[in-house]
């Protein structure tokens, strides 16, 4: 049978309500009292509900994390950093909270406003994100993954996709190619304007461009018929194309098999993507590293210590890594 309120008081000789004020810290009580309700609760093995802890201690344990969950296919490729940052709020005593509605900001303010959570891990993060600006009139504990326009204050951490776009592409133009293609994120991604995409797609144009070659870029459905149709546009714009860089890491595989059925296996790629996702490919392929564990983790851990009022760096830039295979 569980432990009662009741078991405590009288195994310390007090009343409930005097163990219900030494859980909430809401009356002075002696620190003699204090200790032997403690002493009860610890010889007891009582485990106080959540809500009167977080009375006491003004804290939740719970951080959210704020990602519009992409339906369809893609879904997979957004896992990888739930589960990096539920192992990392694990081993910070926090519990992850998903807020995955489109419109996170109402999410957000109904979580923030009925003090649900004590932090905010902003996932997803646009060019000109609304979601910043709310975070820091809520005045809530929050740390930002991408890079924003203006983070209105908010420290952020994020992968360096304007260097790791660069660095793709000039590894291509060392080869020698001089018209290259670059694939990108779903369409919806662009017209949200969310940060990491552009980035590293203008971070690979620029790089192109500055060395006068011809760059010729597309979105692209995370589809069979999606991988399809960009083909056909990147190569029908330019048809002396010799290479790419791939930011879609769904549609890498069908990339890779599309080539080779248009009878263009010699085009040469690079892929922007985690290390596992260029490890089932059949074909090796040169790749700038997307450290998906580590951002995840690194952003928790910032917001752990904003929660235990230790001063964070206002920014945190994880450098690309190209891996040639």
């Amino acid at each position: 049978m569980a432990v009662t309120i009741a078991d405590v008081a009288k195994h310390a000789g007090v009343s409930r309500s005097t163990v219900s004020y030494v859980l909430s810290g809401n009356r002075s009580i002696s620190a003699e009292t204090i200790a032997r309700v403690e002493a009860s609760i610890a010889e007891l093995q009582f485990r106080p509900h959540a809500g009167a802890r977080s009375i006491r201690t003004k804290r939740t344990g719970v951080i959210a994390m704020a990602l519009p969950l992409v339906h369809g296919p893609h879904n997979q490729v957004q896992m990888p950093y739930v589960w990096a940052a539920l192992t990392a709020a694990q081993d910070a005593g926090l519990k992850l909270l998903m807020l995955t509605d489109d419109d996170g900001a109402s999410a957000i303010r109904d979580a923030v406003g009925t003090a649900a959570v004590d932090g905010v891990m902003l996932m997803e993060v646009q060019h000109k994100d609304p979601r910043a600006k709310l975070l820091r009139s809520l005045k809530c504990p929050a740390v930002l993954v991408g890079t924003p326009d203006n983070p209105y204050g908010l420290p952020y951490v994020d992968f360096d996709f304007a260097a790791c776009g660069r660095a793709a592409a000039e590894h291509l133009l060392e080869r020698g190619h001089a018209h290259v293609g670059f694939l990108g994120q779903h369409p919806e991604t662009y017209r949200r304007g969310v940060a990491y995409a552009a980035h590293a797609r203008d971070g690979a144009l620029d790089a192109l461009r500055e060395q006068g070659a011809q760059a010729t870029w597309t979105s692209c459905l995370p589809s069979a018929g999606g991988v399809v149709d960009a083909l056909s546009e990147l190569l029908g714009r330019d048809p002396d194309i010799t290479a790419m860089v791939v930011y879609n890491e769904w549609a890498l595989p069908l990339v890779v098999d599309r080539l080779a059925g248009l009878g263009r296996p010699d085009v040469d790629i690079v892929a922007i993507c985690p290390d596992d996702a260029v490890d089932r490919l059949a074909t090796p392929v040169t790749s700038v590293s997307l450290p998906v564990e580590e951002l995840a983790r690194t952003a928790v851990q910032r917001l752990a210590g904003l929660l235990n009022n230790e001063v964070q760096p206002s920014v945190t830039m994880l450098a690309p890594v190209l891996k040639v295979r």
